[in-house]
């Protein structure tokens, strides 16, 4: 399908839009738990101050879109999900907690000069808005709902290490691919599963794909089901669920100001160090390091045939376009996106942390 992976090295000199909650996520599962002296688990935040002070060094412009208030077809789900699991509804919808921690990572992306949005609804939403407006350049999330949302340059795995590979994926050509129009691709989504409404029980990536080319759309699916093998919800809101992926709230993504500031090291410290206990060593040094590397940087791209990252040596042309290992048949592209196979359709299993079914149905 329309998935390649790139060298993050790539990236280097465009602007990124990141949704947080994904990335809160991620450290919250992959960091243990780092209490400061007032029982504040600080794991998020040590985790974000050195992914995008790493960004920084790496000369990607980062803009953080968060959260804002789901929608109450989303808050019904969740709930459901919660319960199910043996967790608070607050644990998924948010709270008291959650909301501070939006303010402490706020505080902290505006000490190191990096621009962030509130979004008025789905994070994801805004962030497909900046990149089909032409703000960003493309959007990193491990959420696949971005697709449906309309963003049409999506990245994955994007971590601090430059040298890592990031997986992209490309809307326009994954339409092409499929054959299908934006609005069939999203009832597609929408039967692989998403946070707006339950599954068809039984009604995987390979069988929901054979439908929708065959029968259209959702309500043409609907109307040839057979409802003895496929266990429809009872409460398949579908048409709402369509309209909040094609007609979403957004931020209004051509006016609100996107400027990246040098980082505030002393800003930093009194709030990292004074008010989240994080060890002042550990802060100075990060950001010595930082400072060291755009030194080295600057003094590179001075160099007449240079390169940043390379040493001063003039890099092959398979580096700038590496040969990707996204499937058979992959080929480079100087915009970053390779065309591979058709997609094979493995059986469903759907968690944040895990293989989403619409990539899988995407060949992922």
């Amino acid at each position: 399908m329309a998935r390649c992976e790139i060298v993050a090295a790539l990236l280097t000199g465009r602007v990124i839009a990141l949704d947080a909650s994904v990335f809160v996520y991620q450290f919250r599962s992959a960091i243990p738990e780092i209490n400061n002296r007032n029982g504040e688990n600080i794991n998020v935040l040590q985790g974000l101050f050195h992914l995008t002070v790493s960004l920084l060094q790496n000369g990607i412009k980062p803009v953080y879109v968060f959260d804002g208030k789901p929608p109450e077809l989303k808050r019904a789900v969740l709930e459901k999900r919660a319960m199910a699991a043996g967790r608070s509804k607050e644990s998924v919808l948010g709270g008291p907690a959650p909301q501070q921690l939006d303010r402490d990572l706020q505080t902290l992306l505006t000490h190191l000069g990096v621009p962030f949005i509130k979004a008025p609804c789905e994070a994801e939403a805004t962030c497909a808005a900046l990149v089909t407006s032409g703000r960003a350049w493309g959007a990193a999330t491990e959420d696949m709902d971005i697709l449906p949302f309309g963003g049409t340059r999506m990245l994955r795995h994007l971590k601090a290490d430059k040298k890592l590979k990031v997986e992209e994926y490309n809307l326009p050509k994954i339409l092409d691919k499929l054959n299908m129009t934006k609005e069939q691709f999203v009832d597609l989504c929408i039967l692989l599963g998403c946070d707006y409404v339950e599954k068809i029980k039984g009604l995987g990536p390979k069988t929901a794909l054979q439908m929708m080319r065959k029968h259209g759309s959702i309500e043409g699916i609907l109307g040839a089901i057979n409802r003895q093998k496929y266990d429809v919800p009872p409460e398949f809101h579908y048409e709402e669920a369509r309209r909040l992926f094609l007609d979403p709230a957004v931020a209004d993504v051509r006016t609100v100001p996107l400027n990246w500031a040098n980082p505030d090291e002393e800003g930093l410290v009194r709030f990292l160090t004074h008010e989240k206990h994080m060890k002042e060593k550990r802060v100075r040094g990060r950001m010595e390091k930082f400072r060291a590397a755009v030194a080295a940087g600057k003094k590179r791209k001075s160099r007449p045939g240079s390169v940043p990252g390379r040493g001063g040596k003039q890099r092959k042309m398979n580096e700038f376009y590496p040969v990707t290992k996204s499937g058979t048949g992959a080929r480079p592209h100087p915009g970053s996106s390779c065309e591979v196979s058709p997609p094979a359709h493995p059986e469903p299993g759907h968690s944040r942390s895990s293989e989403h079914p619409t990539s899988q149905a995407l060949g992922d």
